[in-house]
């Protein structure tokens, strides 16, 4: 039986422990709070930690959780502060302890047809845009902040070149909108745009070989040169469940380049 610590009792910590406890009954699952956990770590070892916390407790959290585990899911975001991830690259580049992000969007049906799409088409160049909006969740963490590491994994699901090549072309920033274009090597060009409002949706628009595809992530549909698609399941289970499957093959390398491209537009994000 595998053993699986999901640290934070919020909706999204409560989401992780019945996905998993529901999809697998070879695992052990148990949630406990973030301030539990700080104060009394566990004196047991876990096959898996998925740390769900407040931003604020994620790099305290690793600290202890490497001790308890030798697979650890980090969930967005990250940190709260550019020393946040500085401190966290400083855990990765020294633990032992293999460390992946949290990405369930990249294991959703309606991005798997995507990727499987795109590379059928050898794709040279693109241009993606990701529109995001919605109301505030958090009062402890801009909006933006919470937003853009879904789309950040996304991007880099599709081109790992952006987490090593990208380059800033244009930055808006308004009370409520925030609008960032970056370039990419072989013509990529890739567009995030953020409104905090009311209406909330989370699509996609990718621009490639003379064709137009649009993803809605909320709803999962997908729509290739104006016409609807037919979502195929690779599997019986949800995003997270993969996500946790997936977390087995997971390279502290891979991770820590994330680690510094969140880090890098957050440093964007401050400065504006």
């Amino acid at each position: 039986m595998k053993s699986v610590a999901v640290i934070g009792q919020g909706s999204w910590g409560k989401k992780i422990f019945n996905s998993v406890q529901n999809s697998f009954s070879d695992v052990q699952v148990e949630m406990l709070s973030s301030r539990i956990f700080l104060s009394s770590p566990p004196k047991r070892n876990f096959d898996v930690i998925w740390i769900a916390g407040r931003p604020v407790d994620q790099v305290k959290t690793l600290e202890l959780a490497q001790s308890n585990s030798k697979l650890v899911i980090l969930e967005k975001p990250l940190g709260s502060t550019l020393s946040d991830f500085s401190q966290l690259d400083e855990i990765l580049m020294s633990t032992d302890t293999k460390v992946d992000l949290s990405r369930p969007w990249c294991f959703s049906n309606a991005w798997l047809n995507v990727r499987e799409l795109l590379n059928s088409w050898m794709v040279n160049e693109a241009s993606v845009t990701f529109n995001r909006s919605g109301p505030a969740s958090h009062s402890y963490i801009p909006t933006i902040e919470d937003w853009i590491p879904h789309d950040i994994y996304l991007a880099s699901d599709l081109f790992p070149e952006y987490e090593t090549h990208a380059s800033i072309a244009s930055f808006e920033k308004s009370y409520s909108e925030t609008k960032i274009s970056l370039v990419l090597q072989k013509n990529i060009n890739l567009r995030f745009n953020f409104l905090e409002s009311d209406a909330r949706q989370s699509k996609i628009e990718i621009y490639s070989n003379s064709k137009l595809i649009l993803l809605d992530l909320f709803n999962q549909t997908l729509v290739v040169d104006g016409e609807k698609r037919n979502l195929k399941s690779p599997d019986e289970y949800n995003e997270v469940s993969r996500n946790f499957i997936a977390a087995a093959n997971c390279n502290n390398a891979k991770t820590i380049q994330s680690v510094r491209t969140q880090k890098w537009m957050k440093s964007l994000i401050d400065d504006f």
